[in-house]
């Protein structure tokens, strides 16, 4: 069993329906492999749609995917992982916002595979990262 945390960007495109990624996501999960999101990424997600024209169209969408994506916890030992994330990054003269330290800590935490395509991520160490945007 494979497990994947989707980044917002993936997230995102997941629940506007992009044929390939959700079919591969859709494929990963009746694979029985477990694909989630994080609180970081449940707040970016909420905020860029409560601006919207389709507030309530995306959020019907969200609502239904949380009923199959699982929401990976964020507790103590994430805060530790972060902290050591946040000195490796530092000591390498690198940086990540407050949210993508917190999305990849909890990535490493759990052993997860990040599916992002935000490049910020490829200097994170032990992090396993693919991008299922790509064609």
């Amino acid at each position: 069993m494979k497990r994947y945390l989707l980044d917002t960007n993936h997230l995102s495109a997941y629940l506007d329906r992009r044929p390939a990624l959700e079919g591969r996501i859709d494929a990963a999960l009746r694979a029985g492999d477990r694909v989630g999101i994080c609180l970081p990424v449940l707040c970016e997600y909420r905020a860029g749609i409560r601006l919207g024209r389709r507030f309530q169209q995306n959020l019907g969408r969200l609502h239904a995917a949380l009923g199959v994506l699982r929401l990976w916890p964020i507790d103590e030992q994430t805060a530790v992982e972060f902290a050591e994330l946040f000195q490796e990054l530092r000591a390498a003269g690198r940086a990540l916002s407050q949210f993508d330290l917190l999305i990849a800590a909890l990535a490493r935490q759990h052993d997860l595979t990040l599916l992002s395509d935000d490049q910020d991520f490829t200097p994170v160490k032990r992090l396993k990262l693919e991008n299922w945007l790509e064609v």
